[in-house]
């Protein structure tokens, strides 16, 4: 640290440098991320709830009640306005909140999980002491719930469902889970961290859409992050419960704070009131409408990413995708050399073993697309010499 502060003009311009580089190579080059660039209203909206501490409820009563408005809005979204949630930090959080809440309640020891679930729940079960089950994958690239139902014991706490994997968005079959979860009196969490802001409005789009709410009775908690395609900015995580019973064993008092005890369930007490206000005012801007509108935009650029690829001779989809999230690889290379090559011709996509991974957001263009489909067809050219022509040409 320095003995004298700097010129705060210098210090905030050296600041936009900075992170203006960051926001260029998110926006136009960094297809592989969940993250949204967040609305101009929403970073006023967090801008305005920045102070704030919901935490301390007591103090702050109009971003509390922000969030009890934004978790009615969203759980009815869900099926289930009298849902009981929090804005939180991300779809972490919101695991760890989830398996907390089905340890302490069914007080057993195991989780099964699919192995396309987000690493959130590996952390969740290394924390809460958990023995992690791995259910494997049909072809179809979703959990094998016949799997599922035969390793349940009396040690299972809860089982997981993935409504928008993390490498291809796929939705597992939740409503057999939830019957599996019925059938066996199993708690069933469904990690929805994606998925959860874009199903409800493809299904009013016209699609076909798997059930994967508490419209199905099994179903316990669902994580949904709004500041993926929810459009808030970082760091907007949302857990959702079908009622109070279930999160009572991991609730807490908090007597000493200035605004008077509360009673709460997240991990963290200091609570930011900048999200809350953020997705309160999204939710409110764009209603249904908007939000159906932001999906519709999102799945166009992806539905033409689809359509080329197949054409492509040297490229090929890993499935056909169930929402904005395509899995792509080259024929005739490995997965890793394909992904240098791409980050060598200035994009940012996310490698999985199997294939690359594109998501296209809200942000996204079809000039973008245009421009990421050149590169793909580039970069999936087998030899060096037959790249270099490319990049000449």
């Amino acid at each position: 640290m320095r003995e004298e502060g700097c010129d705060p003009k210098v210090v905030l311009e050296e600041l936009a440098r900075i992170v203006e580089e960051d926001v260029k190579r998110f926006t136009f080059r960094a297809v592989g991320s969940m993250c949204s660039k967040p609305l101009p209203i929403a970073k006023i909206a967090y801008l305005i709830g920045m102070e704030s501490n919901v935490g301390d409820a007591g103090v702050w009563e109009g971003v509390a009640r922000l969030e009890k408005e934004a978790i009615q809005d969203l759980g009815s979204l869900l099926s289930n306005p009298r849902a009981v949630g929090a804005i939180v930090s991300g779809g972490t959080e919101a695991n760890i909140l989830a398996l907390w809440a089905a340890r302490n309640y069914t007080k057993k020891s195991e989780v099964i999980v699919p192995t396309s679930c987000h690493i959130s729940l590996y952390k969740a079960a290394n924390l809460l002491g958990l023995k992690v089950i791995e259910a494997p994958l049909k072809s179809d690239y979703t959990v094998d719930v016949d799997f599922v139902r035969r390793n349940i014991t009396n040690e299972t706490a809860a089982i997981v469902g993935v409504a928008g994997t993390t490498a291809l968005g796929a939705v597992d079959p939740i409503e057999e889970l939830s019957e599996v979860a019925l059938e066996k009196g199993i708690y069933l969490h469904v990690d929805a961290a994606f998925g959860g802001m874009v199903l409800p409005f493809l299904k009013e789009l016209g699609y076909e859409v798997p059930e994967f709410d508490f419209k199905l009775d099994g179903v316990c908690s669902i994580t949904v992050d709004p500041h993926k395609m929810g459009l808030a900015p970082i760091p907007a995580g949302g857990i959702f419960f079908r009622n109070e019973e279930l999160v009572e064993p991991i609730t807490f008092e908090t007597p000493y704070l200035a605004g008077g005890g509360v009673r709460s369930f997240t991990i963290t007490g200091t609570r930011p009131g900048g999200p809350i206000a953020a997705v309160w005012t999204l939710l409110r801007v764009l209603g249904k409408r908007g939000y159906r509108e932001v999906v519709k935009r999102c799945m166009k650029l992806t539905e033409m990413l689809v359509r080329r690829v197949e054409e492509e001779e040297e490229l090929e989809l890993l499935m056909r995708p169930v929402m904005n999230i395509v899995g792509v690889r080259a024929k005739r290379l490995s997965v890793k050399e394909f992904s240098l090559r791409m980050r060598k011709l200035g994009w940012l996509l996310s490698e999985f073993p199997t294939h690359l991974r594109v998501i296209l957001m809200p942000h996204h263009t079809e000039r973008l697309v245009g421009e990421l489909l050149r590169d793909l067809r580039r970069a999936a050219l087998r030899s060096h010499v037959e790249l270099r022509a490319t990049l000449k040409s």
